[in-house]
């Protein structure tokens, strides 16, 4: 059987670029090895961009009574003056972005692909092989009913940072492990959290916390694997005191914790993204630091960039050859969660001078911030039409 495209990977990045793609004229093949994934404890920050890909597509009234929106983001540094914000009204934005749960990400995905006549979903499904030729690729995965082949014009790698679509090319990666995890709990507050979303940077790592619907927060702490571990085993009641201590009283006095997961750190990069018909997206070609919240927002970016491209074409035989990614964007992305993590890393005196001064200095520059949240949420350079608030 032969289809047009054949996404690997149905998570939130592959499920977002199979439903996009199915207002167009092809049949589209879904693989997937475990179907929704409602256990997915992580709490999204998806920019204004990302929201209007999901507005754009018609999935965001499944989302909507979930999505808590932010209206300003707060930055400091424990035990250094300088603060840095950024307001939605100032950048005349209705708000930065909203945040999500993950898993209410993944039903709504989930829920959308079933309803799109030309897509095929084959879950649960492992790839096993994969070959190309000049103008189509040969795919063999693992199904309940045994193993079953299958050849596209196109085919993407969407499954993750252990891609076996990259592994099966042959690509390499460059990898900086940060030898640390992010902690993630929702918080209950005593207060509203007025939509603003904290990051306070600690000697080691940082604490966000980003407004969830009524009074909840999500709470990311980054911090070294020894001190995470630590937090792990720590009850509730002397975990909610630790954070407390470190993160301080601008959401007032913090009322009880949700179950915690720890996720691991490290910035990966393929360095190939696209090899003849195949092309790599999302976490399969880069994985970011948490500390900017790029990773899933670039990753939403490539799926609004694509479905353009995509929809342009006469003919999708060999088209990757001429894919305008835009590369700049991700190398800033890159870079701002790579050097943000470095920035911060380090206890030197005029480095603590340079950046307090920096924050000061940003929190006075209306210019300055419109520079830096346009490229931070793909308005700058070219904008993909699903990334518009239309």
């Amino acid at each position: 059987m032969k289809f047009d495209i054949i996404i690997i990977g149905g998570g939130m990045v592959g499920g977002a670029l199979a439903y996009t793609l199915s207002k167009g004229p092809w049949q589209i093949a879904l693989i997937d090895a475990t179907g929704p994934a409602n256990e997915d404890t992580r709490l999204i920050a998806l920019n204004e961009g990302s929201c209007c890909l999901f507005k754009n597509s018609g999935i965001w009234p499944d989302l909507a009574p979930y999505a808590a929106p932010i209206q300003q983001i707060h930055v400091s540094h424990q035990g250094h003056f300088g603060i840095a914000r950024i307001e939605a009204h100032e950048l005349g934005l209705d708000t930065l972005g909203h945040v999500v749960p993950a898993s209410h990400i993944n039903s709504a995905l989930f829920t959308a692909l079933h309803t799109a006549e030309n897509i095929k979903l084959f879950c649960p499904a492992t790839l096993k092989t994969l070959t190309q030729d000049a103008d189509t690729v040969t795919i063999s995965i693992d199904t309940a009913q045994g193993t079953e082949e299958y050849t596209a014009n196109i085919v993407i790698g969407a499954d993750g940072s252990h891609s076996t679509v990259r592994e099966l090319l042959g690509i390499s990666t460059q990898e900086i492990d940060y030898q640390q995890s992010a902690l993630v709990t929702i918080t209950q507050l005593a207060r509203d959290h007025k939509n603003i979303a904290y990051e306070r940077f600690q000697e080691e790592g940082a604490i966000a916390m980003l407004p969830l619907t009524g009074t909840q927060a999500a709470t990311i702490w980054t911090a070294s694997n020894t001190h995470i571990r630590h937090l792990m085993q720590l009850n509730d009641t002397e975990f909610l005191q630790q954070l407390q201590q470190q993160f301080g009283y601008r959401l007032g006095r913090l009322q009880q914790i949700g179950k915690r997961a720890i996720y691991p750190l490290y910035m990966q990069q393929a360095q190939q993204q696209k090899k003849q018909n195949v092309l790599l997206i999302g976490n399969a070609a880069h994985t970011l630091h948490p500390i900017a919240a790029q990773g899933l927002n670039l990753a939403l970016y490539e799926v609004a960039m694509l479905t353009e491209y995509f929809l342009a074409q006469k003919s999708l035989k060999r088209c990757l050859q001429n894919l305008p990614f835009d590369y700049l964007q991700q190398n800033f992305r890159l870079s701002l969660s790579h050097g943000l993590t470095e920035l911060f890393s380090k206890d030197l005196f005029p480095l603590n001078m340079a950046r307090q001064a920096g924050m000061i200095g940003f929190d006075q520059c209306i210019l300055l911030k419109k520079y830096f949240t346009s490229h931070a949420m793909g308005k700058s350079g070219h904008v993909p039409s699903l990334f518009f608030n239309l």
